[in-house]
Formats: C-alpha cells, sequence, structure tokens
C-alpha cells in the first residue's frame, strides 16, 4: 500500500499525549501478577448502548452538521476516505489505499471492493465525486471547504461558472484522481473531517432536503428513527465493511437544554451506558462500585464569544477589560472543580502553533476599570447592560453565570442571562445581529490550527459569529495552508493567533478534557482527543448488562 509520509501536525501531537495523558482508569482494585496467565474475555454481540444528547441535533446530514450532537451521530453512520485512529494518525476509511503523486498535487485513491450503503448498493467512485462536489457548494460553506477549494476547478464550480469540477477525475467505479492546484500539506487530513462523509448519489437526489432526516451512509449503524427532542435509534449494519458491530442498537436519548439531573439520575439507574463527567458528578457518582472513568486532553476551547458588530461590544478596550476581569483561576477551581486546565490563548497546548507566550492577562479588574476609563472617560458608569446567551440551563451554569457578574461588576458592568434551550433557535440567535456575548465549546474537526483560526475567525466561516473582519488575517490563512515545513506553519499560526487577540473578540476560560464515565460491563472503550463524540461504537461491546438495557 502506497501510503503518504504522516503529516507533520501529529509529531506535535504525538508528544503532547505522551507528556500529560492519563491513563484510563478503574475504581476496582484488580492486580495481576506477571507469572498469572489472563485470557481477554470473548466480546459478546447484543445489547442495546443508551447516550445522552444534551441537545437536539439540527440534521443528520454531514454536509450542514454544525453541532457537537449530530456530528457524534454521522461518526457511527458515515465513513469518509480516510479516518482518524485513537492517536490522530490517519489511517485508510472507504479508501483502501491512496497514491501521492506530482509532490502532493496529485491523489489517486482506490476505493475498498467490500465497502457499501445502507441499501447494500455498492460505494462508487461516482459517489465520492458527487459528495465532494456536493460540498463545494454547500451553505452555508462546511469548515473542510478552504481545503476543498485547493481542487483545480473548486472555486469556479462553486461560483456556478461550471459544472464539472476538472479535478475530480473518475477512472473506473472504484479508482479516481484528485488535482490540487497546488501543494497542501492539510489536505489528506481534511478527508478525515465528519463533513467530508460519503453519501450516495442516488439518495441524496432522491430526498433533497429531507436527507438530514432520514440519512443513509456506510457506518457500522444504520438510521431507524428520530423523535425530536426524545431519542435517536441506530441499528447496527450486518454488510458494515470492516466487520459488523457488537452492539444491536444505539439509542441516543435527548435532553433539550441539558437537564443534567436528569441525566445523572438516569445513569445511576442505569438507564445510561455512558455520560460526561464535571462538577460534582464525581462524588456523587463514587458510591457505585465498578465505574470505568477515562481522562484525556482535548483539542478544545472552553470561551465566551463577542460580537464585534453589537454596539454594545464595538469597543475593543471594553472587549479588553471584560477579559482581563474574569479570575480564571477561581472560576475554573470553584466551579468546575479544577477538572480543566486555565485557558488564556485560542489554540490549545498541543495543537500546532500553541504559544504560551500569546496568553492574556486576567484576574486585574482594577487595570481593566482603568482602561476602560482612559478609552471611554466618565461613561463607564453610564454603560449599557450587556447581555449573554447559553444554550444550558443548569444549576452549574446558573453558578457560573454569577460568578461572572460578580467579575464584572467590579468595573461597572451589568450583566443579563439569555436562555435558549432549542439548540436550532440558539444557532439562529448566535447569527442575528442581536447576539452580543455567548458561551461556547469548540472541539477541532482535524489535528491542525486551521480547524480553530479559519473556522472561528475567517471572514467567510459559518461559525464566526464574533463578526471579526480582518483581510490581513484572512490572507494570513491561506498562506499557512500552502507551507509545508512545520516550524513556519506553527510560526504563521502563532502570528495569526497574536493578531486575532489584539482585538480580543472572545474570552478563553478553559481546554476541555475527554471526561468520560462508564457503566462497568461496557467493554473496549478507545476515547481520543477530538473527543468522546467522534468514536465510532462498533467496537463497544457489554459483558454481563443488566436485561432489558
Amino acid at each position: 500500500m502506497n501510503l503518504p509520509i504522516l503529516p507533520y501536525l501529529f509529531f506535535t501531537f504525538f508528544l503532547f499525549l505522551n507528556v500529560v495523558v492519563l491513563p484510563s482508569c478503574t475504581n476496582q482494585e484488580e492486580q495481576v501478577t506477571i507469572n498469572q496467565t489472563v485470557s481477554a474475555p470473548v466480546p459478546f454481540r447484543g445489547g442495546i448502548y443508551r447516550v445522552p444528547l444534551r441537545s437536539n441535533p439540527t440534521t443528520l446530514d454531514p454536509a450542514y452538521v454544525q453541532d457537537i450532537y449530530g456530528i457524534a451521530l454521522v461518526h457511527q453512520l458515515f465513513n469518509g476516505l480516510v479516518r482518524f485512529d485513537p492517536y490522530l494518525s490517519v489511517l485508510p476509511d472507504l479508501a483502501e489505499t491512496w497514491q501521492v503523486k506530482e509532490e502532493g498535487k496529485v491523489y489517486r485513491f482506490t476505493l475498498r471492493e467490500n465497502a457499501h450503503f445502507h441499501n447494500l448498493e455498492t460505494v462508487t467512485s461516482k459517489d465520492v465525486v458527487f459528495s465532494i462536489s456536493r460540498l463545494l457548494r454547500a451553505l452555508p460553506a462546511p469548515a473542510v471547504l478552504p481545503h476543498l477549494l485547493k481542487i483545480v476547478g473548486a472555486k469556479e464550480y462553486r461560483a456556478g461558472t461550471i459544472e464539472r469540477v476538472q479535478g475530480l477525475a473518475i477512472e473506473n467505479e472504484k479508482i479516481f484522481t484528485v488535482r490540487l492546484e497546488e501543494s497542501h500539506a492539510p489536505f489528506l487530513t481534511a478527508l478525515g473531517m465528519y463533513q467530508a462523509a460519503i453519501v450516495p448519489q442516488k439518495e441524496v437526489l432522491r430526498l433533497g432536503n429531507e436527507f438530514g432526516s432520514y440519512p443513509m451512509g456506510t457506518g457500522p449503524f444504520r438510521f431507524m428513527s428520530w423523535e425530536e427532542g426524545k431519542t435517536v435509534r441506530l441499528k447496527r449494519f450486518d454488510d458494515y465493511y470492516a466487520g459488523p458491530a457488537f452492539l444491536d442498537e444505539i439509542h441516543y436519548k435527548i435532553y433539550p437544554g441539558g437537564q443534567d439531573p436528569l441525566v445523572l439520575s438516569d445513569f445511576q439507574a442505569g438507564a445510561l451506558e455512558e455520560m460526561a463527567v464535571y462538577g460534582n458528578r464525581r462524588e456523587k457518582l463514587s458510591e457505585i462500585k465498578g465505574l470505568q472513568w477515562f481522562h484525556r486532553p482535548s483539542l478544545s476551547l472552553f470561551f465566551y464569544g463577542m460580537n464585534m458588530q453589537h454596539p454594545n461590544l464595538a469597543n475593543p478596550e471594553l472587549r479588553k477589560a471584560l477579559s482581563i476581569a474574569v479570575d480564571r483561576e477561581a472560576f475554573v477551581n470553584k466551579i468546575y472543580k479544577a477538572q480543566f486546565e486555565i485557558a488564556r490563548t485560542i489554540l490549545p497546548p498541543g495543537m500546532p502553533g500553541y504559544s504560551p507566550l500569546n496568553r492574556m492577562a486576567d484576574d486585574t479588574p482594577e487595570f481593566a476599570l482603568q482602561q476602560l476609563e482612559q478609552s471611554i472617560g466618565k461613561r463607564v458608569k453610564n454603560l449599557p447592560e450587556l447581555e449573554i446567551v447559553s444554550a444550558i440551563q443548569t444549576p452549574l451554569v446558573e453558578q457560573e453565570m454569577d460568578m461572572i457578574k460578580g467579575f464584572w461588576a467590579k468595573i461597572g458592568i451589568k450583566l443579563r442571562v439569555k436562555y435558549i434551550s432549542d439548540w436550532k433557535e440558539f444557532e439562529a440567535y448566535l447569527g442575528s445581529r442581536d447576539v452580543q456575548i455567548y458561551r461556547y465549546a469548540w472541539f477541532a474537526d482535524m489535528p491542525d490550527a486551521d480547524s480553530f483560526l479559519h473556522s472561528l475567525f475567517a471572514s467567510e466561516s459559518p461559525t464566526n459569529f464574533m463578526g471579526f473582519q480582518d483581510e490581513r488575517v484572512d490572507q494570513m490563512l491561506l498562506t499557512a495552508r500552502g507551507i509545508v515545513e512545520p516550524v513556519r506553519r506553527a510560526k504563521m499560526y502563532q502570528e495569526i493567533e497574536k493578531k486575532i487577540m489584539t482585538t480580543t473578540p472572545l474570552i478563553p476560560l478553559f481546554y476541555m478534557n475527554v471526561d468520560r464515565v462508564y457503566q462497568p460491563y461496557v467493554k473496549s472503550i478507545t476515547v481520543n482527543a477530538l473527543g468522546a463524540h467522534t468514536m465510532p461504537l462498533n467496537r463497544i461491546w457489554l459483558e454481563n448488562a443488566p436485561p432489558g438495557n
């Protein structure tokens, strides 16, 4: 198999994993002597796996999914040409082999012979070309789009001036080539993003906009039903190319607006197989024996985004003061029990381009007030009340909001909180002119700084809810994509981050971890640094699960 050399961006990440990842652990005290022979348990086939979703997905069409809830399902229903393993290496998926030619400008892919869609039709080169071409005209623009626009003719196709992408060529049903305008370092990695999943041309054309409600892919599980606000049910696909999954079904139980106390009680009652761990959940679960606890850093950021176009937040000194006034140590230690690493940069540790030298100052309200008075003068006493919007309303979030109100009261800022528990309404509000400040968590779609900086700050990005506009930053982002040499590329992203942060479009608060707890009978768990929501569940199996699960 002729595979390309692993992209440079993983080397830094491997170092990060080796240094700071904590091993998975369980509260079961089991010791095995060196001379003792331990036979691995035989996986059991069967059972229903129940997973909580904190909100209703907006769609299950991978080309249009932008929320973490839909992403979790896409990873069970679809495959891309390539995939990431738990260590974020690029591995074959629907593409069994590929060759890289002409110094990285041409990719020749060979599809698997035994890859089928859920209607049992074979995956062909036509489906792949259709899937990529469809993404090129998707609105809003998917995060993977900038990488696909490197394909010859892609820009003209998106603009509608041509009706076929010249850089996509079909040799036969199983072999096709992709020609780029120039060598593009992240291209192969970008094909592992969930949005680049391959969809069946016939079904998409037949269903049109309804495809997002009745998805069909090639993944280990196939779609069964979706009762909005309640549950999404998936069933094992027996003809999956890598072999059938062990689980019979997956039931995603939806808890609109979070409903964390109900999630916790359902898990305690054995009605869920897993859930996220934060706040005081660990203490509340301490009496249940045998639970499996997983912790590892992730390429993610929890932050407050600020709409720079809103009149109340147009002043950069005000935005800077809001960030400086936050005591991040108190915030993380008191509200989140010191579970997360404090964030003072946009890029998380382990991401190429991360630099602690770009860190923001914090917990200096006196300095923040001084800066405000210098820039605004006496009007500081007459500043309008600000609004922050959250998609989640739980006791923990309410405590968080009370603490933030206290921080900002020290510099004369009043704050009101708006809760929108329906995710579609929340996203619509973020895209409106009315949004001021919003709570948000961002997980990288791939282990590359572009997944943060372009997705959140590029002028044309659909997830740039901050209204950040800077032609120089846009140009630097384009330049960075064309840099192959790792040190130069990382340095460029450091410069981009530094330039963005001078205007303070967001308030970084902490880098999120993958913290999850599983029932004792859940086996073969693997979690990578892109988040637990990206983990395919086809290798999970249940040992001695309670009846009727």
